[in-house]
């Protein structure tokens, strides 16, 4: 019976996984939520440098698939990277440097809803991630465009080439005294 009851429930957990997922990693340790949102219940923490799956968007968070926690739920956009075939993300095992006023503010979002009035499972508060004149179903869509990216970094200098520039185009630095707008 106890067997049939495991087997039940990793069926029910595999049929609740969508079926189009992004391969991610973590790149810093991340709590995972029940909902898109730091007043939901908190399920576990992930460490940086385990492998997950995005299933979904939503503002500042993503829905996420741990196969070693076998858990779904909601982590911050900034702790997951998706893992391209050529890039890796660079994994941050310190603990989040931030600091005190970090946490100062995650207390202060914590504290707020206390006072709210409004059904505190949901946050009323608007992520700042993005990119002005794209619209959220643009954001949730873009994908990475390596190729061309490796075209863009053709035209990155190097201290060796400013220094070459500097030397044929003799240039020479100039100290220049600021100066006072006149008022109207």
């Amino acid at each position: 019976m106890n067997r049939a009851h495991v087997f039940l429930g990793s069926l029910l957990l595999f049929l609740s996984i969508p079926l189009h997922a992004e391969q991610a990693i973590v790149v810093r340790l991340a709590t995972v939520y029940d909902k898109p949102s730091s007043v939901s219940e908190q399920i576990t923490r992930i460490v940086a440098g385990s492998e997950v799956e995005i299933f979904e968007r939503q503002g500042g968070w993503k829905q996420i698939y741990s196969e070693q926690k076998s858990v779904i739920g909601w982590v911050r956009s900034y702790q997951v990277r998706t893992v391209y075939s050529e890039s890796v993300p660079e994994i941050k095992t310190e603990p989040d440097s931030r600091g005190f006023l970090s946490g100062l503010a995650a207390f202060s979002r914590r504290a707020s809803s206390f006072f709210s009035t409004s059904d505190s499972s949901r946050s009323t508060r608007t992520a700042t991630i993005g990119i002005r004149g794209l619209s959220e179903e643009e954001i949730k869509e873009a994908k990475p465009n390596l190729v061309e990216l490796e075209k863009m970094q053709q035209f990155a200098s190097s201290l060796a080439r400013m220094t070459d520039f500097i030397r044929e185009g003799k240039l020479i630095a100039l100290e220049i005294a600021h100066f006072k707008l006149k008022a109207k």
